[in-house]
């Protein structure tokens, strides 16, 4: 981050909401030149993603697994570790380094519950946070109202770490191939996120699919979301700090 610009990602979600699997379905189009919009340009990180992804390929057609990559463990419980990847965008060969970290979903469950809020120290750099939730929590009538709750605990808690003006906030909803993401729900997460001054953008997902979604769809549009945005750059220079002349005149000195 010292030697050029890049986008720090805030990573966070409770245990199987996704959190993997949408690295590695991110990893896998770019590998396979399949990701809308963008090239893979580098990674420094490339063995760690190779060593995430690896269960991923490791199944044939009939005989799908119920979880395609490992549960996140971390040799250092006390610091986040981070992926990097570097794309190179289509329309116009710009290009965009990208960190972000892959969490144990037990960090964000103690965030939760305990408050324990130490080891997310370094969503202070973040330029965007990836909420993410289980869309299967959600399609289940019995579960959705917990599960809204949660995820409303989870933005109540990051209220408290996050600087102002906060970044930007994008709900991420795993397993679209099971269905769409209930409005209801996500009415209720933004109407939280704005007593914080949060405005939570959602963008749902389908990481692996053995449905009619495509594997890997959404993905490239949320990291596309993710590195392009419309908020307005503040003014300059602006006009009503000298309301009574220009600005530059405003410096003048005395005569």
């Amino acid at each position: 981050m010292t030697k050029r610009h890049t986008t720090m990602v805030g990573i966070l979600g409770l245990p199987d909401s996704g959190k993997t699997a949408c690295l590695v379905s991110a990893y896998l189009l770019l590998a396979r030149g399949k990701f809308d919009g963008y090239d893979f340009a580098d990674s420094a990180s490339l063995m760690a993603f190779e060593q995430i992804s690896r269960g991923s390929r490791l199944w044939t057609e009939g005989d799908e697994p119920g979880q395609l990559t490992t549960h996140t463990e971390m040799a250092d419980d006390r610091q986040a570790g981070f992926l990097h990847l570097r794309l190179c965008r289509h329309a116009d060969g710009r290009f965009f380094d990208m960190l972000m970290p892959d969490l144990p979903g037990e960090w964000s469950k103690a965030l939760i519950e305990k408050s324990d809020s130490q080891r997310f120290a370094f969503l202070g750099s973040a330029s965007v946070i990836w909420l993410m939730v289980d869309g299967r929590m959600f399609a289940d009538t019995t579960k959705k109202r917990y599960a809204t709750y949660r995820a409303e605990m989870l933005v109540e808690r990051l209220s408290v770490i996050l600087p102002t003006p906060r970044p930007r906030v994008i709900l991420v909803t795993s397993w679209r191939d099971i269905g769409e993401f209930p409005e209801d729900a996500y009415q209720s997460i933004c109407e939280e996120g704005q007593k914080h001054g949060m405005q939570i953008a959602l963008a749902p997902i389908a990481s692996f699919s053995f449905g009619d979604v495509e594997p890997g769809h959404g993905v490239a549009s949320l990291i596309d979301m993710t590195l392009n945005h419309d908020r307005p750059l503040p003014d300059f220079w602006p006009e009503d700090q000298y309301p009574s002349k220009r600005a530059l005149n405003g410096f003048r000195s005395a005569t």
